[in-house]
């Protein structure tokens, strides 16, 4: 498998539905539906457009305009101690969001950024918080299989971070399910005689 070093989010934003592959004259593309090898190290930028969130991030594996999805796994070192976000495209239209009894169920925490390469997308992100112990050595790394539409490492408020990181992953359709039929904020009659 060809393996690509990548240095700038935007190196690797242009890369990420297109295997490479490394030759004496320089990166050669060929497609298929593999998805990317990727390695590179990275440096965090603010993420203050994102619903008022003060967060710095770094994005490894960007939401797509096909709308496929990543399965694969992540492994990094990070100079601060990162979380891992993985984001959840949800296709639903916000009527039908708004349409979910919250009292009931609870709410989930939708984030709906316009990226740069996908358009507007309304996504429930998973945040992972890796427990990486008491090393001696100043570090914080973590390898984790994943199954998300995108891949972000961030620290919350101003703590720009850097990390290296290789990520291998397979690209899919998803077959959407969505089923909130229970979840409906439904009006309900009681008879009485």
């Amino acid at each position: 498998m060809p393996v690509l070093s990548a240095i700038t989010i935007n190196a690797q934003t242009e890369i990420a539905g297109t295997r490479l592959q490394q030759s004496n004259s320089g990166i050669t593309k060929y497609d298929n539906n593999s998805g990317p090898i990727l390695r590179g190290i990275i440096s965090s930028e603010s993420g203050h457009a994102l619903q008022h969130l003060n967060v710095q991030r770094a994005i490894i594996l960007p939401h797509r305009q096909d709308g496929k999805d990543y399965t694969g796994i992540l492994t990094f070192s990070a100079s601060k101690p990162v979380e891992i976000v993985l984001g959840h495209r949800i296709e639903v239209d916000k009527s039908a969001l708004s349409a979910i009894d919250t009292k009931r169920f609870g709410s989930l925490f939708i984030i709906s950024p316009i990226h740069p390469h996908a358009g507007y997308v309304l996504s429930a992100p998973s945040v992972l918080k890796p427990e990486y112990g008491s090393y001696l050595a100043p570090y914080y790394s973590a390898s984790i299989p994943f199954a998300a539409s995108s891949v972000i490492l961030r620290t919350l408020g101003d703590v720009p971070f850097i990390a290296a990181y290789e990520v291998n992953a397979q690209l899919g359709q998803p077959h959407i399910i969505n089923n909130l039929t229970t979840a409906q904020n439904l009006t309900t009659t009681n008879h009485t005689k």
